[in-house]
């Protein structure tokens, strides 16, 4: 027996064999805490897939994302390392990811309150999808299939959530895991978790980018029992992604007057910078963002010139706006006169 279908059966015979009828009824979490929204996507051109999740309890960075740089599953409202692990193994024997979720579904004994999605990038760039949400899932309840995402929730405050964080999805700039972010804030500005929203991840894999030289993981945010928790991602995932991954040209924005001053107050602050604290932007504010990136950065992100106007890297610029400064590596003191 295949090791994903054992685990699911060993799990409901265990679920039948207690003789205690209060403590089966409180043997597994409280159902009600389980709310969580999530999206998963895959990006040809940038050969990514990931998700991003938000919930109210703590673990759903080990919880709900499964995945490599061809795929993503994510397994929501009851969270199930065999039933991720089963569609992942059906897709790779020839399955699309609905086919694989519907079998997994006739095997799965808790299939009723179980949500999954899963994304598939093909070696030839196309991307198909699939998901199902279980018919005893909590309120408000959702999913939307789009064609190179699904986005799914359960337990919300709103039965809006799923459209909204689609409409977000849909009209974000830059890079995936910026764009599954914005999807996250977007649902955000209609409601959220019943419970809160305390805990979550954005993760992404590629294997194509230099950074896989160091790992799999292009970005990443977690974070666990925060009141703050969605500001508090898109802060760790803009630090992680502005240290360890290469720049996108999709996430170039324009250096502006205040992003030169923003930049320069840092590189100041840092040692880096002794120039003008004007809007402008010189040969030594340059040099001083070089040196910056030089004692930083995985990757040196230079400010580059697009149909005459200056840009720079927009993930790396709210790294720097955001940045606990003394937490960075500053100049090196001057070396001292002979």
């Amino acid at each position: 027996m295949k090791p994903s279908v054992r685990g699911l059966l060993i799990a409901s015979v265990l679920s039948l064999s207690s003789t205690a009828a209060f403590a089966a009824e409180r043997s597994g979490p409280n159902p009600s805490m389980l709310g969580t929204r999530a999206i998963v996507a895959c990006d040809a051109t940038e050969k990514s897939c990931g998700m991003a999740v938000i919930s109210f309890p703590s673990g759903v960075s080990s919880l709900v994302p499964y995945g490599r740089s061809d795929i993503a599953v994510a397994t929501m409202a009851l969270p199930s390392v065999d039933a991720a692990q089963a569609v992942i193994a059906r897709v790779d024997a020839g399955s699309t990811p609905q086919a694989a979720i519907d079998y997994v579904a006739t095997i799965d004994p808790y299939a009723s309150i179980r949500q999954l999605a899963a994304v598939k990038l093909h070696p030839d760039g196309s991307i198909t999808v699939g998901q199902r949400s279980g018919a005893e899932t909590s309120d408000h309840t959702c999913s939307v299939k789009g064609d190179t995402f699904v986005v799914q929730a359960n337990n919300m405050s709103t039965p809006d959530m799923c459209r909204a964080m689609t409409l977000g999805f849909r009209q974000a700039k830059g890079s995936l895991p910026q764009r599954l972010y914005a999807a996250l804030k977007a649902g955000a500005r209609v409601g959220g978790d019943r419970n809160g929203e305390r805990s979550g991840v954005i993760r992404v894999w590629n294997t194509t980018s230099e950074t896989a030289f160091y790992t799999h993981v292009l970005a990443e945010s977690v974070v666990h029992g925060s009141t703050n928790a969605l500001e508090t991602l898109g802060v760790q995932l803009n630090r992680y992604q502005a240290v360890v991954a290469e720049p996108f040209a999709t996430d170039l924005v324009a250096l502006d007057h205040e992003s030169i001053k923003v930049v320069k107050r840092a590189l100041r602050t840092l040692g880096y910078y002794h120039g003008p604290m004007d809007g402008s932007w010189s040969d030594a504010a340059e040099q001083a963002l070089y040196d910056f990136g030089w004692n930083n950065l995985y990757f040196l992100k230079p400010t580059v010139v697009v149909d005459g106007k200056r840009n720079i890297d927009g993930v790396l610029l709210r790294f720097i706006r955001e940045a606990d400064l003394a937490a960075l590596a500053p100049a090196a003191p001057p070396a001292p006169a002979e």
